[in-house]
């Protein structure tokens, strides 16, 4: 079974359809469901859709029990949670990549795990898709 690095753009999609591209998200969770690829993100994902799942009620795109729900089907994904590098490393994985240190995590499990990343974060993937093959245009899933 294949392995993918989704960032948190495209897991906040699966828990909000209003969101751009969510159809394509909902493939790759379509995938994961039934088995057909394993998802591998960095330790910090949860924290970072749930923050994405409240910005959204801000915005009043789902309710607040909308919002709880949308929590805890987060909590039940069973992906594999890699723990984080310690902070000098996040620091070079930064510099290196010459993204944020969140970006940069994303970037390196694709890399350590050999697998594609799958983003809906536009700036991020323009940053890359020259250089890294392996990063991925959400738009571009099930073409």
């Amino acid at each position: 079974m294949r392995s993918l690095v989704v960032d948190a753009s495209v897991a906040i999609k699966w828990l909000n359809p209003a969101e751009d591209l969510a159809d394509r998200a909902h493939l790759i969770r379509e995938d994961y469901v039934y088995s057909r690829i394993t998802l591998v993100v960095p330790a910090f994902w949860d924290y970072e859709i749930v923050n994405g799942i409240n910005k959204a009620v801000s915005r009043r795109d789902l309710t607040s029990a909308e919002g709880r729900e949308a929590v805890r089907l987060l909590l039940a994904v069973q992906a594999q949670r890699v723990p984080l590098p310690s902070p000098g490393e996040s620091y070079e994985l930064a510099q290196h990549y010459q993204r944020s240190v969140y970006d940069s995590w994303y970037v390196a499990l694709a890399e350590q795990f050999e697998c594609e990343f799958w983003t809906a974060d536009r700036r991020l993937y323009n940053t890359f898709n020259d250089q890294l093959a392996f990063v991925r245009w959400l738009a571009d899933y099930g073409v």
